[in-house]
């Protein structure tokens, strides 16, 4: 087999197909360069690094998330070529792909996940401003959970709950993501065991952090010595009181209604999952700001919602504009649904737990490509990403990629302005107030919960 003819046919379909949106980012210069900083080295073979990594970010993009759909799609642009090569074309066994697949480094795709988020925050004066708030760059921070295949390999490093039966339940993973405010975009990431509490992983990522950053995240994160560590690093931070804390806004300093300042003082004792070394040289007292304000829901009570924040200065930041902040963080949970349920990766269908890990970042760099994609169409006709449907985006892409591999250079910008288009119609209308009940029409099939492994349930059927 000519693999020389084949790879170039690849590369070239396939950058300018699904890899169109990010052909002037992850160029292979860049792709070459963090082969390079990975020490990665391969021999002559069709399924280049390249090559792989383009093919698997098809596969998370698509529905159908199968190895055979993947090699499917390779096989469908070499077709067009064989017979002027005259070689028979690839075989459909997935065995080679696989294998291609467990032969990129982790450090390779973190690489490229990292530079793509990167992207939007340095590429012109323009895009920073459209990022920052009261002149600030906003973070959000979640946590959620990920499953994967059940081996015993995965069970090792990512245990099942223990309130699962054995051979019953699924290995199961938290994960921690930083994302910008403004362009939905994921800057940084940590997985570990579910043992592992999520704020943990989240001093985990402080150093990502850059000085004059705010973030913003719900009461998990709202601990003193939290506050107190990013604080240190000249991060302010808005989150939400944890329900333990008690609120009296008739003492400190009152700025206004339901809002004063006040001095937290140092615990006791040292939080569990913090270096005790850490803790020793906090400070004993810090002075923070408590608001409180109501949000309203047609057919719902009033909600009262408590945030504690080191913007002390009542004049840059309004109590109104804060409240109007914090309103946005649930901008994060829906980054986070799409990721789990549009790009379903609630469930990383591998093996291993390094397989979990390399297919867990290749979902985030495929998401990080579709909000490029976003943010070039909004860009490009003035409506902010945030309202473009992510859902139809991904749709479009898939189905402009064939069309993009198989045109001219001329051709290929012309198709990518209709898609930019295309795009920017896809938007998502904001339904204030709108009240759904949380029931399903459509009965599922009645089959009953798996409460012993399946092996000796397989049994007790022959016998």
């Amino acid at each position: 087999m000519n693999f020389n003819k084949y790879v170039t046919i690849l590369k070239e379909k396939l950058s300018n197909g699904i890899g169109f949106p990010l052909s002037d980012i992850l160029t292979e210069t860049i792709i070459q360069q963090a082969l390079k900083d990975e020490q990665m080295k391969y021999r002559e073979r069709l399924y280049t690094p390249m090559i792989t990594l383009w093919t698997w970010i098809y596969q998370v993009l698509n529905k159908d998330k199968s190895c055979k759909n993947a090699v499917s799609l390779i096989i469908s642009y070499i077709t067009e070529h064989a017979p002027v090569l005259k070689e028979k074309t690839p075989s459909t066994d997935t065995g080679a792909y696989c294998k291609a697949r467990k032969r990129l480094k982790e450090g390779f795709i973190m690489r490229l996940l990292n530079y793509t988020g990167k992207y939007l925050q340095t590429q012109n004066t323009q895009l920073q401003n459209t990022q920052l708030w009261c002149g600030r760059r906003v973070l959000v921070v979640d946590g959620s959970t990920v499953t994967m295949d059940d081996t015993e390999p995965n069970q090792k490093e990512y245990p099942q709950p223990k309130s699962q039966a054995k051979g019953c339940g699924f290995p199961m993973a938290n994960i921690v993501a930083i994302f910008c405010l403004n362009t939905g975009v994921l800057l940084h990431t940590i997985i570990d065991a579910l043992s592992t509490h999520e704020l943990n992983l989240f001093r985990r990522l402080y150093e990502y952090l850059q000085s004059g950053d705010i973030a913003l995240g719900d009461r998990l994160y709202s601990s003193y010595a939290d506050i107190c560590l990013l604080k240190s690093r000249d991060v302010d931070c808005v989150f939400r009181m944890h329900q333990k804390r008690k609120v009296d806004f008739r003492t400190g300093k009152i700025l206004g209604i339901k809002d004063h300042i006040v001095t937290w003082t140092k615990p006791k004792s040292c939080p569990s999952g913090l270096d005790k070394a850490l803790f020793a040289i906090l400070p004993q007292s810090i002075k923070l700001r408590e608001i409180r304000f109501r949000v309203e829901t047609n057919g719902f009570r009033s909600l009262q919602i408590t945030l504690v924040t080191t913007l002390l200065d009542a004049s840059l930041y309004p109590k109104d504009a804060l409240a109007e902040l914090y309103s946005m963080r649930w901008n994060v949970e829906i980054d986070l649904r799409h990721l789990k349920t549009t790009m379903q990766m609630e469930h990383l269908s591998t093996k291993t737990p390094q397989m979990v890990r390399n297919d867990y970042y290749v979902h985030l760099l495929a998401y990080n490509l579709i909000r490029i994609l976003m943010f070039q169409s909004g860009k490009e006709y003035g409506v902010s990403p945030l309202e473009l449907s992510f859902c139809a985006s991904i749709q479009h892409l898939l189905n402009f990629s064939f069309a993009l591999a198989y045109a001219d250079t001329v051709k290929q910008q012309n198709i990518y302005n209709v898609l930019l288009y295309i795009v920017s119609k896809e938007r998502i209308l904001i339904r204030a107030g709108r009240v759904e009940p949380r029931l399903k029409k459509r009965r599922p099939k009645s089959f009953g919960w798996l409460k012993q492994p399946r092996k000796q349930l397989q049994k007790q059927l022959v016998a």
